[in-house]
């Protein structure tokens, strides 16, 4: 398990996440028929822009773990593909290199993240899960729509929640909300629950749905992508106190974008 524990005790074995990731990307991969194929929760995307951005991120955090350093900046893109190459033959090496090093390291083995509260390959063992689990769906919305495609597995996407609130709480200077003030949020879904207090200049989310003016809830899977801004309702309710939910929303846009 990781040294940074979840909100509400979400995370999972290295091997789950591992598995997760396997599957994920052979259903993305599985789903890429037509690149050309215009992405319905990426804007502007492909699913080729879609394929390449995964390559991005899996270079990227190789990088990282290779050199025990943030990765320096370069020319170009880390998701740059040669024009006769097939994206999906790189990123399948790419995974592969990532699955690699990934799958030697243990959860509390120390590693270089961008998130300053946990510096373990636990991390990268979680948000690379993560990552691919909503792709994945990107990919199969592409070909089948939003409505076709499969759910994300429940556990990963409470985990996925959890991961998500977690960033919340880093403090924040530059969109100060001053009618944040006092503002609560419950979210609840598939046994797990937490609150999320609003404030100017940062969050706090605690396990448990104490006594909220707002309630966000519905099954994990359709939450974690309302959480993600990809379309469609999800199975997601949203009630009680309309600024506290708007606040929230935003909070979490600027996490997605």
């Amino acid at each position: 398990m990781s040294d940074q524990p979840s909100i509400d005790a979400t995370c999972l074995t290295t091997g789950q996440y591992l598995a997760f990731l396997d599957a994920d990307l052979d259903a993305t991969l599985a789903a890429a028929i037509d690149l050309s194929s215009p992405v319905p929760g990426c804007p502007e995307w492909t699913v080729h822009h879609l394929l390449s951005h995964l390559v991005g991120v899996y270079r990227y955090v190789v990088a990282g773990l290779d050199t025990g350093t943030a990765p320096e900046l370069k020319s170009g893109s880390w998701g740059d593909i040669a024009k006769d190459a097939d994206v999906r033959e790189v990123l399948r090496h790419e995974h592969a290199r990532l699955r690699d090093r990934l799958g030697a390291r243990g959860s509390d083995s120390p590693a270089w993240t961008w998130w300053p509260a946990e510096q373990t390959a636990g991390f990268w063992h979680r948000r690379i899960a993560q990552e691919t689990a909503v792709h994945r769906w990107d990919a199969e919305s592409a070909v089948s729509r939003p409505e076709g495609a499969r759910p994300i597995d429940a556990v990963l996407a409470s985990d996925g929640i959890d991961e998500m609130l977690g960033w919340l709480t880093t403090p924040w200077d530059d969109h100060e909300q001053p009618e944040a003030e006092g503002h609560t949020v419950a979210i609840a879904t598939d046994g797990h629950a937490w609150t999320v207090s609003l404030h100017p200049t940062i969050v706090f989310v605690t396990s448990g749905s104490a006594d909220a003016q707002a309630v966000l809830g519905g099954p994990a899977p359709g939450l974690l992508l309302r959480m993600w801004g990809r379309p469609g309702d999800h199975g997601v309710t949203a009630e009680g106190d309309t600024l506290a939910l708007d606040i929230l929303r935003r909070r979490l846009a600027a996490l997605s974008s």
